[in-house]
């Protein structure tokens, strides 16, 4: 043999008695292992620890509840790759793109939307390197990737998009660290990873997902790593943010130019006529609304239109066979050669992917079949109908219709979304024009709407593409059948059987029709067979009283509109004893029959208390059944039933007859006196104050009990606007289409499909008002901001320039201030739209002078119509005339109108002498003043006073998609011109000489001096002459002793110098030995010291000493 020998592996047994045995022997070891009491509490304080950290945890994880207004199919996520050049953005999103989706793009132009899940949709979105479109892109983010260069460091344009995205509305955050490969050394590498990973989490939040890319292959990022990125993008979490979710927006992913040619030619720069096109976000958006494109201005919708979505959620069954499902949708990108532009939509067709004399598959020769040259109507007249059994075939010009219906049309009520994605709304759909078309009033018009007959053609079209060759036939055969018998019962199975027999004949013989007039006929057939099946009609009491209540419950919904589809056909050819038969079992309820029979006394009062509560599930699953369709009439009987019920209760019995609508909508009082309503109200105040404690598990928290009240307000609010069908509302999720005329030719002509276009609803926000602000310097911004400054502020939807005053509030007035404070906040006020307070703002200046963008940051207070503003004032003057405790005063003031404003005002002098200012003394300035107290000539009068200033109104809107005319400051005018700055005399401040006073000798009569004592009396001294010093000559024999002496202590100093290096040298010498010294000894004592540790050691091992 050439291989090893392999045995059988031993099985174990795990049925059978022997199994059963090891089973319990092993519960019982484990039972003896596991003593309950060992893991009982020890100590009550660690226990009381931990259910308080416990406590604190939790307490960490809730947040302020905020209603979450995501609609049932949400708008794809926005994922934004933000980062500076050069970092590995396009390469990331190809990446993504390439995982998502299995296509490769070649230029990423605009925003990718592809299918990332089965309830989940991406729209990538590169942000390029400008202020502006990084500032558009953070207010519309959900999720951000922050790539990030690991060879060279965190920049400027990461730090500054992080402050953008504060303010504007903090979404999550992903960090991708790319050019990991330059690092060769794994631990340098390592290193590099940890240091970016504590930097991300303090600008971020502590423990913030960062990713590592290692490398490049083929153009893009490893496989793995993608992939768990990719997971991780998937299963993100937002939390709604309060700006989105009280406007509108939209992401632009295509731009079509729809101008008249020949206006064009006329005037090139004439307004254009601009299509955008993309998912709405936020919330619902009217016809006409005025919306603000970030970048062009204030706009007035013209035109909104629902289009297809071209990048649905693939949770339906697929509607066509001869189209793929899309997985990607990027119309400004080539993708499978097609590309969008502003004008026109350029088509790659590729030669030789088919061959001419190929063998042509199933799906080719169905789709040449459709492409023949007949008409519908000439198919149709060939066709024959084996309507009933051994007759003669007809065809569908012998059909003869019956005359005009009779029936009364329900209004049916569409949800937001126009048409569901079940398959029972879709059967609806195509049931009957008349069926899905919403009248709007129950008095039976016939005009379709609008939403109805655009709900009809999206259903056709969907079905016409599903169903292809016999499978479609023999669907609308089944179809057909199911409509014509929807009321039957169990007993007439025969009638039933010959029935599908002659329907099935028809499907036989009518795979040529086309959907459209095979609908038609199907109406026609469902028509003449009616009058038949309805008199053929049975009750089966048996198994309407005894028959299980889920089942007709289940059906109830369609039952109820078939019935009253076939009642009305023609209504003339059915009995009337038939009619009341049917209106017997389909409008009393089976409670009201038990009450008829022997065996309706036997259920408990408990029974009854189940099945009412059973009751509103039963109606959930009846509105399932319909779909997004409301049967008006049906909830009217239904209000019938709940009142004929109460009257029952109460002692009179209901009469069946009167189930005809004629009751006041359930409004009648019950056995208490009180309408349903009322009742509803008392039992769930009654259950709120007297539910058992047994519930109490059961019970919510605060927290959960908020979170829930929101959504209920929320869900009321969408219920109520979704039966708003007759207004121009679009929802968020949908995808449309919206037109805006008087465009500038700029917006065309300078577009780029890399910069975001976002078109955001203002709702109440055109008008101008002052905005009152709270700002702070960024504090990496290196300069402060001056007043007067124009400054580009970003809020909400809008940017604008403008010029703040600065302010501060010291309790009773607002002190202007000239520049920002250095480490504080401080308030200003701006010119602009409306913002809803609390709304937070960024400004920054258009010319990045600077290393860091971001000037300063705040939140806006209130929106005001007058602030004032005052700034502090010193005036000077001097007295003219002094009339005791009176003086006029001058140069203080230029007229007597300025006069008259500071009349009453307080006034000080040098010397703290108040006073208070008069009247006007002529037309000079000069004014009569009163002090406290005589003033001098030589004294200076002060004015201390507070002046309101005018806030300078300027608002221009930021155009940075069309032609920028921003406003310039002083210092950039200047530095443009070559200006120096003014230099004025009275801001230099002026050099104070003081002369020196020269006092006059003091003179004493000298009769004064005579009697003065002699310690008073002046002692003049004569002060010596002022004779130069004598020079002193000195003799021969005292120059040669000088000489000695100087000689003599030079040498004691040279040998005093020679003893000081010497001892320094020989200090040297003795330092070098004794640190030698010192060296030896401690290694003597580290060998000692070792010896006796080994020793030490051995014997406590119990070995023998070497």
């Amino acid at each position: 043999m050439d291989g090893k020998q392999t045995h059988k592996a031993h099985r174990v047994h795990k049925a059978g008695a022997s199994a059963k045995k090891k089973l319990v022997e092993k519960k019982k070891k484990n039972a003896e292992k596991n003593n309950p009491k060992a893991f009982a509490i020890q100590s009550a304080q660690k226990a009381e620890r931990m259910a308080r950290r416990k406590a604190e945890l939790d307490e960490k994880k809730y947040h302020v509840p905020m209603a979450d207004r995501t609609p049932t199919i949400p708008p794809p996520l926005v994922v934004a790759v933000v980062g500076p050049p050069q970092c590995g953005k396009t390469t990331l999103i190809k990446s993504l793109v390439r995982r998502y989706t299995k296509h490769t793009i070649s230029e990423i132009r605009g925003p990718v939307t592809v299918v990332s899940g089965k309830k989940q949709r991406l729209t990538f979105i590169e942000c390029p390197n400008d202020i502006n479109a990084m500032t558009d892109v953070a207010k519309i983010a959900d999720l951000v990737l922050l790539t990030i260069d690991a060879s060279y460091g965190f920049e400027m344009e990461t730090f500054e998009f992080l402050n953008l995205l504060q303010t504007h509305g903090m979404p999550k955050v992903m960090g991708v660290l790319t050019h990991l490969d330059d690092f060769k050394d794994n631990k340098k590498l390592k290193l590099v990873k940890k240091n970016f990973k504590h930097r991300f989490w303090t600008e971020v939040y502590d423990g913030a997902k960062l990713f590592f890319l290692s490398g490049v292959e083929n153009g893009r990022y490893l496989d793995r790593e993608i992939m768990n990125l990719s997971r991780f993008v998937s299963v993100v979490k937002l939390r709604p943010l309060a700006w989105r979710s009280s406007h509108p927006y939209m992401l632009a992913d295509r731009v079509q130019d729809l101008t008249d040619p020949e206006l064009l030619e006329m005037n090139p720069k004439a307004n254009r006529t601009v299509a955008l096109y993309g998912y709405l976000r936020g919330t619902h958006m009217k016809g006409r609304d005025r919306v603000h494109i970030p970048g062009a201005g204030d706009y007035q919708l013209d035109q909104t239109e629902l289009l297809a979505d071209p990048c649905p959620i693939p949770d339906k069954e697929r509607k066509r066979l001869d189209e793929r499902h899309k997985l990607m949708y990027a119309p400004m990108s080539e993708v499978n050669g097609v590309m969008y532009d502003k004008d026109a939509v350029y088509i790659d067709v590729r030669k030789g992917k088919h061959e001419v004399n190929a063998e042509e598959g199933e799906g080719e020769k169905m789709l040449s079949e459709l492409q023949k040259a007949n008409a519908v109507s000439e198919r149709l007249a060939a066709q024959q109908f084996n309507l009933f059994s051994r007759a003669k075939p007809v065809t569908a010009d012998e059909i003869v219709v019956g005359g005009s219906s009779t029936r009364t049309r329900r209004p049916a009520v569409f949800d937001g979304n126009g048409i569901s994605g079940d398959e029972e709304d879709e059967e609806q759909d195509d049931d009957d024009d008349d069926d899905s078309a919403d009248s709007g009033d129950s008095d039976g018009d016939s005009d379709d709407s609008d939403g109805g007959s655009e709900d009809d053609d999206v259903g056709s079209e969907s079905n016409t593409a599903n169903n292809n060759g016999s499978s479609a036939v023999d669907y609308r055969a089944q179809r057909i059948a199911a409509r014509a018998m929807e009321d039957s019962d169990s007993d007439n199975d025969s009638d039933d059987d010959d029935l599908l027999q002659r329907v099935d004949n028809i499907s036989s013989s009518d795979e040529d029709l086309d959907d459209s007039e095979a609908d038609n006929a199907e109406d026609e057939i469902v028509e003449r067979l009616a009058p038949i099946h309805l008199g053929a009609k049975r009750v089966n009491l048996m198994d309407v009283v005894y028959g299980d209540a889920s089942a007709a419950t289940k059906g109830s919904s369609k039952s109820k509109a078939k019935t009253s589809a076939f009642g009305g056909a023609d209504a003339d050819d059915v009995d009337e004893d038939n009619v009341k038969s049917l209106a017997f079992t389909d409008d009393i309820d089976d409670r009201q029959l038990y009450r008829y029979f022997i065996t309706g006394a036997d259920r408990s009062d408990g029974e009854d208390d189940e099945e009412e509560e059973d009751g509103d599930e039963k109606e959930a699953e009846a509105e399932e059944t319909m779909g997004d369709f409301k049967d008006l009439e049906a909830e009217a009987e239904c209000e019938e039933e709940d009142g004929s019920k109460s009257g029952s209760e109460s002692g009179g019995e209901s009469d069946p007859d009167d189930a005809d609508g004629s009751d006041d909508d359930g409004k009648e009082p019950n056995r208490f006196g009180l309408s349903d309503d009322k009742m509803k109200k008392l039992k769930s105040k009654f259950d709120k104050l007297y539910d058992s404690d047994e519930d109490g598990a059961d019970k919510k928290d605060f927290y959960q009990q908020q979170k829930d009240e929101l959504q209920g307000y929320v869900d009321n609010t969408r219920q109520a606007m979704e039966e708003l069908a007759d207004i121009n509302y679009r929802w968020s999720g949908e995808y449309v289409k919206i037109v805006i005329e008087d465009m500038p030719y700029e917006f065309i002509d300078r577009f780029d499909p890399a910069t975001p276009v976002v078109v955001g609803g203002i709702p109440n926000e055109e008008g101008l008002s002052l905005i009152s602000i709270r700002i702070k310097r960024h504090r990496w911004y290196p300069r402060i901001l001056k007043a007067g400054d124009p400054i580009v502020i970003s809020v909400g939807w809008r940017r604008f320039q403008t010029i703040p005053t600065y302010f501060m509030n010291d309790r009773i007035k607002n002190r202007m201030l000239k520049y920002t404070p250095e480490h504080m906040h401080c308030s200003a006020v701006v010119y602009g739209p409306f913002v809803q307070p609390g709304t937070g703002f960024c400004a920054y200046f258009l010319k990045r002078a600077h290393s860091f963008g971001i000037a300063a940051t705040g939140s806006v207070l209130e929106n005001t119509q007058s602030v004032d503003i005052v700034k502090k004032v010193k005036l000077t003057g001097f007295p003219d005339k002094i009339h005791k405790n009176t003086a006029y005063v001058n140069k203080m003031f230029n007229s007597s109108l300025e006069v008259a404003k500071f009349e009453g005002a307080s006034i000080k002098t040098v010397s703290g002498i108040r006073g208070q200012v008069k009247k006007a003394s002529g037309d000079s300035g000069t004014f009569r003043a009163t002090f406290e107290d005589r003033i001098k000539m030589s004294d200076i009068v002060f004015l201390r006073a507070f002046h309101t200033i005018p806030i300078k109104k300027f608002y221009n809107p930021i155009t940075s998609l069309l032609s920028v005319t921003a406003m310039r400051s002083i210092a950039d005018i200047r530095r443009a011109k070559n200006l120096a700055v003014p230099n004025k005399a009275d801001s230099h401040y002026k050099p104070i000489t003081r002369e020196v006073k020269r006092f006059n000798p003091l003179r004493i009569p000298k009769s004064l001096q005579a009697e003065l004592p002699f310690k008073s009396k002046p002692k003049v001294v004569k002060t010596s002459t002022n004779a130069p010093s004598r020079a002193v000559v000195m003799s021969k024999h005292d120059k040669r002793v000088a000489t000695l002496l100087g000689q003599i202590n030079l040498l004691s100093k040279d040998k005093g110098k020679k003893m000081r290096e010497k001892a320094q040298k020989q200090k040297e010498e003795y330092t070098k030995r004794r640190m030698a010294e010192e060296a030896e000894a401690d290694a003597r004592r580290r060998k000692k010291r070792k010896t006796f540790f080994r020793i030490e050691g051995q014997n406590q091992r119990g070995g023998s000493r070497d």
